[in-house]
This record gives C-alpha cells, sequence and structure tokens, in this order.
C-alpha cells in the first residue's frame, strides 16, 4: 500500500456517516424513519470508505474495492427515494410512502447493486494513474448512466425538500425541522446533483473531474453528515445548544489568550532585554489584566452566534416542548389520531417529563392549528 492524503476526506466522510446511523439506530430503531435514514447513511458511508483503494497498489485489489463502494453507490438513489417518502410532507413524494414503494425500491437497490457487483466491468472503465494516488478509473457508459440516475435523484430530494419548507406554517415545529432537513439534505443534493448529472462533461478534465468526484464530493458528504447529526443530537440532547455555547466561548476565550501571549511574548522580547521565566511572568501578568475584557468579549460574540440559546431550565423545557409539538403537527398532518400514534405520543410524552395537562394543552393547540 501506499500512501496519500487524498483519502482521508472520504474516510472521515464515511466515519461520520456510519456514526451517525449507529446513533440513529441506537435512539430509534423500531421508527421506519430511523431505519431507513440509517441504510442511507450505512450505503453513502460504505461508499466514502470506499476510497481506500487510493491506498492499493494491486490492480485487482484496487478493482475489488472499487467495485463494492461503487455498488452501494448504486443502491443508494433508490433507498434515498424510499427514505424522502417518510421524512417529508409533501405531495411529491406521496406516492413513495406505500407498502409497495418500500418494496419496490429495495428490490431495485439489490438489482442495481448486485448488477454492479457481479459485472464490474460494464461499470467501471479500464485503471489509470492520476499521480496523487496509485490508481484511479471513470465510468463506462453504464456507469454514465447510474451517475445519471443517482444524480437525478438527488436533484428531485432537493427539490422535494425545498416543497416541504414552503409548505410547513410559519411559526410551526415543522417549519423549523423542515428547515433544518433542506439545509444539511440540501447542501448533500446540491453538490450531488451538480456532480453527477454534469459526469459527461466533467468527469474528463484533467485533475479537476479527479478532485470533484472524490475530494469535493467527500467534503460535502461530511459536511451534511455532520448538520445532520447536529439534528439528531438536538431532539435527544435538549441541552445540546448548551454545551455548543459553551465550547464556542471557551474556545474563544483559548484563541484570544493565545494570540495575546504569543503576540505579548514576541513584543517584550523585542523591548525588553530578559528572557526565560522573567517573560513568561510578565505576559502572564498582562493576560492577568486582559482576562476579564476578553471574557466579556467572548461571552458576546457566542450570544450572538447562538442567539436565544440560555443556560437556564425555562431553555430545556421549551426544547422538550418543542419536540412533543413537532410529534404532535406530524400525527395531525392528515386529521386524525390512530392508536398506534395515540401509543407513541403517549410514550414520548413520558420519556420527556411533560405533564399531562400540558400535553393535553398542547394536543389541543394542535388540533386548531390542524385545522
Amino acid at each position: 500500500m501506499t500512501w496519500t492524503p487524498w483519502v482521508l476526506p472520504g474516510l472521515v466522510a464515511g466515519l461520520f456517516a456510519w456514526g451517525a446511523a449507529a446513533v440513529l439506530l441506537r435512539a430509534a430503531s423500531g421508527r421506519s424513519l430511523n431505519r431507513r435514514l440509517a441504510a442511507v447513511l450505512l450505503l453513502e458511508g460504505l461508499w466514502m470508505l470506499s476510497s481506500i483503494f487510493f491506498l492499493v497498489e494491486s490492480p485487482a485489489v484496487f478493482m475489488w474495492i472499487a467495485a463494492v463502494g461503487v455498488a452501494a453507490m448504486a443502491a443508494l438513489p433508490f433507498q434515498y427515494l424510499s427514505f424522502l417518502g417518510v421524512a417529508l410532507h409533501t405531495s411529491l413524494v406521496a406516492p413513495f410512502r406505500r407498502r409497495a414503494a418500500f418494496w419496490g425500491f429495495a428490490a431495485m437497490s439489490a438489482t442495481a447493486a448486485g448488477a454492479l457487483l457481479l459485472f464490474p466491468r460494464a461499470f467501471l472503465g479500464d485503471l489509470y494513474s492520476p499521480g496523487w494516488a496509485t490508481w484511479n478509473f471513470r465510468f463506462t457508459d453504464w456507469g454514465t448512466r447510474l451517475s445519471l440516475v443517482h444524480g437525478g435523484a438527488s436533484l428531485f430530494g432537493l427539490l422535494a425538500s425545498l416543497a416541504a419548507f414552503r409548505g410547513a406554517r410559519r411559526g410551526t415545529v415543522a417549519r423549523h425541522q423542515a428547515r433544518w432537513f433542506a439545509t444539511a439534505f440540501g447542501l448533500r443534493d446540491l453538490v450531488t446533483a451538480s456532480l453527477f448529472l454534469s459526469y459527461p462533461m466533467l468527469r474528463p478534465v484533467p485533475f479537476w473531474g479527479d478532485f470533484a468526484y472524490n475530494e469535493a464530493n467527500a467534503v460535502a458528504n461530511a459536511a451534511y453528515v455532520a448538520l445532520l447529526a447536529y439534528g439528531v443530537l438536538h431532539v435527544k440532547l435538549f441541552d445540546l445548544d448548551l454545551k455548543l455555547k459553551f465550547a464556542l466561548r471557551q474556545s474563544t476565550i483559548g484563541l484570544i489568550i493565545a494570540a495575546a501571549f504569543f503576540t505579548g511574548s514576541e513584543l517584550l522580547e523585542g523591548l525588553v532585554p530578559v528572557q526565560g521565566t522573567l517573560l513568561g511572568l510578565l505576559s502572564a501578568a498582562v493576560i492577568v489584566v486582559l482576562l476579564h475584557p476578553v471574557q466579556r468579549f467572548a461571552e458576546a460574540f457566542a450570544s450572538r452566534v447562538m442567539r436565544g440559546v440560555e443556560d437556564t431550565p425555562e431553555y430545556v423545557e421549551r426544547q422538550k416542548q418543542q419536540v412533543y409539538r413537532a410529534a404532535l403537527e406530524g400525527a395531525f398532518a392528515d386529521g386524525r389520531l390512530s392508536e398506534r400514534e395515540r401509543s407513541i405520543l403517549d410514550r414520548l410524552c413520558e420519556e420527556l417529563g411533560i405533564a399531562p395537562e400540558l400535553a393535553a394543552q398542547l394536543e389541543r393547540e394542535a388540533t386548531v392549528e390542524a385545522c
């Protein structure tokens, strides 16, 4: 094997995706939404992690790893459409909610992945050396068709997420969730649709074709999984915003102090003919004098960036109520509440520690808004 740093973006993106899938399944493996999103992330992670083929010197081993990774990519569009059917409230994906659609997409995923594993040479062209890695490949005509399917599914996902956001009423939790969905998946879908729908034109471009379909694609996937992970943890950990705000404040203080220490040391060394311990003490004294205004600046900066996030029991309670309101809005989306949905809401109310009186009030409000 030959080391190349070009493998790192794919490895990071793949590990991020598998980590997020593990969190989803551990949080609620019984939910159809979680299972379908986990399937998307597992396939996406396998595709990204297959970038380890850049380290392989053997052409046969390279081709085998590439075939496994592209097989995951071949199955991905159909699983993504299946996930959109249960994730978005818009008429664009309504047909995907049916049981027949679920099994149809599963069959298409298995067929596409199986065809690629059985006949990899029909999709993957001859190997070549790009210079920055031992081997790489381009798609054949069938592989190019596969990339167009992948890009088309992503473009549809982008349009569906925007439609769901526009269709959600202002001021509702559903609107907030639709905004996060459009932000995380919109980044993924915009990059993926742009890259894979333009594959026949962009991929043959020297160097930039390699860069776009390997490094840029992996970085975009890592960014979207990071946004998605925040959304998942935000529901699971109600004080996540507080933790992020604290980390932002502390890192700001640390950066300013480090910069002040370095600058002050250099300045003192030039102005004062002392070195060693005395110089360090003088620098420390300067930092002590500046510490209070630095803390105030960091607090103001963190509060401006994360406006409305407060370290109070009331803030955490509001976060819990938002999660319950989102579940209510989803349950009343079709105008009725099934026994299964009632059971899920009761269990969620108990897990969140919401009083029955408050739960009844939130349900009345959600019922009025749904009418």
